[in-house]
């Protein structure tokens, strides 16, 4: 992280806040293009906390040498999760623009229920809320950490489903599937992971870099997998809502797209079985890269093909929202250090106290 602790903190926020003011901006050409869009990035931006928060519960009860090599880096962005709960306003007050559901669609008794913008507004706020409230008590209580990170994790997995149940899947309330959330989730989980190996070897050699290629390569097969079998359940029993989710993000640009998002994640995999690769801390700071490129295009090509006009407004919205989340972001790294200390402080003195 020494890298990016002596970025300028103050410039890089003064920045990220005027492109993710312009990227909300373009809504006034198009709200629905532009709000779009900032989910497609707000969801991206969302990986690396949730992705981590995972990974920490993980190493808590999973010894081993990656615990030695990624749980500070994972611990740091943890910082980034209060960003998350400011970054998810703009969709929660443009629902209506975003979403079919919130625009009064024709839905069954359930889904008009849970589809609801009050309710969506209260999960996603209590499951932020939930998520910020147990790093902070994954980082200032060391001595209850296990118990803590295993009620975590039973808990985090399924409202972290909801989560991509309501960000991502409900934008087209016709479609379902049952193992959405946890395609979303290990996804979230391999875009974190990447992050933080990429982050941990820019800061000085790692203990056992062979370690953390076989990690990589186990993420990225978990990734696959359930890809995979959602793409194959669909179209093998000719689910017509499915059939048509697909068909829809594989035309035009969108099929160009699905084929970078393969080979992005297919080719990093292939080259991951061979050990002196999975060994190389160069080479798995490109390949890691590669996988965060393959995941910048999926999560366009999971929420703007949605979108039947202004697909280039939306796209010029989504890169626009990510290079002001990420500046944000790298602002706040730069400071989390500091910023966990504290914390811990401050529970030390509250303790003593």
């Amino acid at each position: 992280m020494s890298r990016i602790e002596a970025l300028p903190s103050r410039m890089l926020a003064i920045s990220g806040v005027m492109f993710c003011l312009v990227a909300l901006a373009t809504s006034f050409f198009s709200p629905e293009a532009a709000l779009t869009g900032w989910l497609a990035a707000f969801v991206f931006m969302s990986t690396l906390p949730l992705g981590a928060l995972c990974l920490t519960m993980m190493m808590r009860i999973i010894p081993g040498v990656w615990r030695d090599d990624l749980n500070m880096v994972a611990e740091l962005s943890l910082s980034l999760l209060p960003l998350l709960l400011l970054a998810c306003l703009p969709i929660m007050i443009g629902l209506p623009w975003i979403y079919e559901w919130a625009r009064e669609a024709q839905l069954a008794a359930f889904k008009r229920v849970y589809l609801s913008t009050i309710f969506f507004d209260i999960r996603t706020l209590a499951i932020l809320a939930g998520s910020f409230w147990l790093a902070l008590a994954l980082i200032v209580s060391s001595r209850r950490s296990l118990s803590i990170a295993a009620f975590g994790l039973v808990v985090f997995v399924p409202l972290h489903g909801i989560l991509a149940t309501d960000w991502e899947m409900s934008l087209d309330p016709q479609f379902h599937s049952s193992g959405f959330g946890l395609y979303i989730l290990a996804g979230q989980m391999l875009t974190a992971l990447s992050l933080l190996i990429i982050l941990r070897l820019s800061a000085g050699p790692a203990r056992q870099p062979g370690v953390l290629g076989a990690l990589l390569l186990a993420a990225i097969l978990f990734w696959v997998y359930l890809a995979f079998m959602q793409h194959f359940i669909i179209w093998s029993g000719n689910l017509t809502q499915g059939v048509i989710w697909f068909q829809r993000r594989g035309a035009g640009i969108w099929a160009t797209a699905e084929y970078l998002v393969i080979l992005l994640h297919l080719l990093p995999l292939f080259l991951l079985f061979f050990p002196p690769i999975r060994r190389s801390p160069r080479w798995l700071i490109g390949l890691s890269l590669a996988v965060l490129g393959g995941k910048l295009l999926e999560y366009a090509w999971l929420t703007i093909p949605e979108l039947a006009v202004h697909v280039g407004h939306a796209i010029l919205a989504y890169l626009l929202s990510l290079v002001g989340l990420i500046q944000l972001a790298l602002a706040i790294l730069s400071r989390s250090r500091a910023i966990l200390a504290w914390l811990r402080s401050r529970h030390a003195a509250e303790m003593s106290s």
